[in-house]
């Protein structure tokens, strides 16, 4: 009988030494044993996370370089049907920002708007001094408006509107406000009344409602006298000027009633001080600027700092209060601007305009009984 040759087990039993030359027992090699760890979902959070921060700074970076409109509507008591409607543009805090080739982007917004005044409450100069982009604004409003009036103040980082240190320049008034005024923009010095219909509407600023002429007359007086003596010409066009100033408030503060409707201007909100003075009452709307909405703002939640002494936490998450946008207090109506300035002193040096696009805007008053 035939048997088939009896094979040797080691064909069966063992890999040959071929095939093991390349497994070693100190490293197996894993194509064979381990399956590939898959990333933690932890980083896929993380990277989606970071790309989403980066995209929302990309597009606030892009829209920090327009400009929007916001409007307000202000029920006023007692105003007369011929003021129904009548609209003020407030711009506040320029900060010597320029938002296209001689402020083309102001032109674009306004071309269509219609408004009775435009009311500047200060802060409008670059903090090195450059009042270009100032001119380039004021020279865009009187292209596109030539017959609306433009009245402004100076605010607190904004260069003194007189010193005798500009005397050496043939006057004794700042550049820029010569540069304002030759371009058609008035600063607010005494205040300007607008009549219609038998009812009279004041553009002030809050301080001169609440100014003491009776204790400033005789100084002024007496540095006019003083300025005569020396003969300085720029001293006594200083001296003449705050006379004339004085004089004008005082004439319109001898005329002004009751039923008047008050329009004030002022570069910071109102301090306790300023609302308990008997005149703030008379106010029916305040204008402000200054503190740029807090610069960065969390939506829902309003700014994360407003620096101020008197508010708890030092001004961290202050609310909106009379910061920002329209408030009450008492009988007066408080629009802050949050102005169109990407940075501020008030401010460390990191912040930045944060779900705050630089705006401007349109206030217009209606009739209320209320």
């Amino acid at each position: 009988m035939n048997r088939r040759p009896q094979q040797s087990r080691e064909d069966y039993d063992a890999f040959s030494s071929r095939d093991l030359a390349h497994f070693k027992v100190s490293s197996p090699d894993t194509r064979f044993f381990d399956k590939k760890k898959r990333r933690p979902l932890r980083v896929f959070v993380i990277w989606f996370f970071l790309l989403a921060v980066l995209a929302v700074l990309l597009i606030n970076f892009i829209v920090d370089h327009f400009v929007f409109i916001y409007t307000e509507t202000i029920p006023v008591k007692g105003l007369n049907e011929s003021f129904e409607g009548y609209t003020i543009l407030h711009i506040s805090d320029l900060k010597g920002q320029t938002f296209g080739e001689n402020q083309a982007l102001f032109s674009l917004l306004l071309r269509d708007k219609d408004y009775d005044v435009v009311l500047l409450t200060g802060d409008m100069i670059s903090s090195r001094g450059n009042a270009q982009p100032f001119y380039s604004l004021i020279e865009m409003l009187r292209e596109l408006a030539p017959s609306v009036p433009i009245y402004y103040i100076a605010g607190d980082s904004d260069p003194s509107p007189t010193s005798m240190t500009y005397a050496s320049g043939g006057s004794p008034f700042a550049p820029w406000v010569l540069g304002a005024k030759q371009r058609g923009a008035i600063m607010l010095s005494a205040p300007q009344s607008v009549e219609r219909d038998g009812q009279t509407l004041w553009l002030t600023t809050l301080a001169q409602l609440n100014l003491d002429i009776d204790t400033m007359q005789p100084q002024f007086e007496l540095s006019y006298l003083n300025a005569m003596e020396s003969g300085d010409d720029n001293e006594i066009e200083l001296a003449k000027y705050n006379l004339s100033w004085l004089e004008s408030t005082r004439n319109a503060r001898e005329v002004m009633k009751e039923e008047d409707v008050y329009i004030a201007l002022t570069h910071v909100p109102p301090t306790q001080n300023d609302l308990n003075a008997s005149s703030f009452s008379r106010v029916d709307l305040l204008l402000c600027g200054h503190y740029l909405g807090g610069l960065m703002r969390l939506p829902w939640i309003g700014p994360i700092f407003i620096p101020s002494q008197t508010l708890p936490l030092y001004g961290l998450f202050p609310g909106e209060q009379m910061y920002t946008a329209l408030s009450r207090e008492g009988s007066t109506w408080v629009y802050t601007s949050t102005g169109l300035g990407g940075s501020d002193p008030l401010y460390p040096a990191f912040f930045f305009r944060l779900f705050n696009p630089p705006s401007v805007t349109l206030l217009t008053l209606t009739t209320s009984s209320l």
